[in-house]
């Protein structure tokens, strides 16, 4: 039986929303700035098969490319404030996913070791 690293997955997984939700704020913020290309991260899988897991202190490798564009406004920015607003839906909702199943964990280990 392998070990379960559950407290990096979680650590990774908090990098990889935080960066992501930062990436989605600056696109965002220059919505309507002429000549600007949304971005995006990598996604959570391809960052988790990145991480080596028995290493302590490495941290995910999370890179910002430029997001694939739906539509090119008039303005010549190639943001879609519908599409930024999903990604950052989805976005919170893992984080909120995350965050939820370290609570569980973490109840279980004090009721397991008492309070």
């Amino acid at each position: 039986m392998s070990e379960i690293y559950l407290g990096k997955l979680a650590d990774v997984h908090a990098q990889w929303s935080s960066v992501r939700q930062s990436v989605i704020a600056g696109n965002i913020a220059n919505a309507n700035t002429v000549g600007f290309k949304a971005s995006d991260v990598t996604s959570f899988e391809e960052v988790l098969s990145n991480v080596s897991f028995g290493k302590p202190g490495e941290g995910a490798d999370i890179s910002i490319h430029p997001d694939k564009p739906w539509d090119v406004m008039h303005s010549g920015t190639a943001v879609s404030l519908a599409n930024e607003m999903i990604k950052a839906g989805d976005t919170a909702s893992a984080f909120e996913l995350n965050t939820s199943v370290m609570r569980s964990f973490h109840r279980m280990v004090i009721s397991a070791f008492g309070n």
